[in-house]
């Protein structure tokens, strides 16, 4: 069983058979826990202020897509903003027309065009990414939970079990015709049950019990991402298939210290990749330096809030050298992402004052993207 699962695991892929880990690009080594502050961590950060034009509320903001210079935000609908905050457009009109939705679920931005996915209806929609003035949409019978537009293609995370893959790909113009599938098979799956996140040239999907992730591009998927834990810390595929046989996604009579598994909410920069991983009920995050090659894995919480990185908020997207985080302005949390004097102790005094920039937002104002630039490792 535990070899059956392996095959299954590293032939999920069309374009690569990763036997070992070191066909994956980028390989990372768990290294000592670190106890890092915000200024060992950060080289500079400033926030952006999301402005209301007509002061509506935005609803639950479900994910952030910063491109060519502008701000896209999933909610109610989507938004576009420019980098000084200013809404450019917007479209939340619901409904079943061609140019409407019921329940957009994910948003995509590449070649151009804007793609909202309706998982109500399985339907995809392009708008131009520039003007977002209505271009067309297609429909498909397969039963997606989130879509994808990557050049002639729409990645659809599928819905169905059993024997289906995780993921359909679909040309745009025939969205009827599947062309390939990636991560096939029940039981594959459930040996994966992996976290998806958007980056600017494709789909990063995630091995939640082997820490590992790929990279889905077009008609491609590739090894992209291994984490190496120590072997004592490692799931050991025996337990992973206990785990599979009884469909839960955590080790029955361990504690959760036991372990360090569970890879998720994969970000990326030009300059770094950040993620996560579960131990002891909390998690683990790490910061890996493309340059260097060296990386740095430490816990949360920190011993002050003003300390705490806000590369662990699920809203997260990466952008040229930064990281960017939206936050509402009520989550106090914000804290952690405009206080000024990187490289100095913060004062009471810089505490109070990023407070009352909380306090200073109003209801013209969508919500607060911060860009936390890293520091070379």
């Amino acid at each position: 069983m535990a070899l059956l699962c392996l095959i299954a695991l590293t032939t999920g892929c069309k374009s690569s058979n990763p036997e070992s880990v070191s066909e994956f690009k980028y390989n990372i080594t768990m290294t000592e826990l670190a106890e890092p502050s915000w200024y060992d961590l950060v080289d500079s950060a400033s926030y952006i202020t999301l402005k209301s034009p007509d002061g509506t509320v935005m609803g639950e903001i479900k994910q952030l897509i910063v491109n060519d210079d502008r701000i896209y935000v999933l909610a109610d609908g989507f938004y576009c903003f420019d980098m000084q905050g200013n809404c450019l457009f917007k479209q939340t009109a619901k409904g079943r027309a061609r140019n409407e939705f019921i329940d957009a679920s994910s948003m995509s931005v590449s070649d151009g065009m804007l793609f909202l996915y309706d998982r109500m209806q399985y339907k995809g929609l392009f708008f131009d990414a520039l003007t977002g003035k209505y271009v067309s949409s297609v429909s498909s019978s397969v039963n997606g939970r989130a879509g994808y537009h990557l050049g002639d293609n729409i990645i659809i995370n599928n819905l169905n079990d059993g024997d289906d893959p995780r993921f359909k790909i679909l040309p745009k113009e025939n969205p009827e015709n599947v062309l390939t599938g990636f991560f096939a098979g029940k039981e594959h799956l459930s040996s994966i049950r992996g976290t998806t996140s958007w980056v600017d040239d494709g789909l990063i999907y995630t091995s939640y019990r082997r820490n590992l992730a790929w990279k889905m591009t077009g008609q491609e998927c590739v090894p992209y991402i291994s984490i190496t834990v120590p072997e004592d810390k490692k799931l050991p595929d025996q337990l992973i298939d206990d785990m599979i046989e009884a469909g839960t996604i955590s080790p029955q009579g361990y504690e959760a210290s036991d372990f360090t598994y569970g890879l998720s909410e994969i970000k990326e920069c030009d300059g770094f990749i950040t993620g996560r991983l579960n131990d002891e009920n909390t998690f683990i995050y790490f910061v890996f330096d493309k340059n260097s090659g060296k990386s740095l894995f430490f816990k949360y919480p920190a011993k002050e809030v003003w300390q705490q990185l806000p590369i662990d908020e699920s809203v997260c997207a990466g952008y040229k050298d930064c990281i960017c985080t939206v936050v509402r302005p009520e989550n106090v949390l914000l804290l952690k992402s405009i206080l000024g004097g990187i490289g100095n102790e913060p004062t009471q005094e810089k505490f109070r004052q990023a407070y009352d920039e909380i306090n200073a937002l109003t209801e013209n104002d969508y919500a607060i993207i911060a860009c936390i630039r890293l520091k070379a490792l």
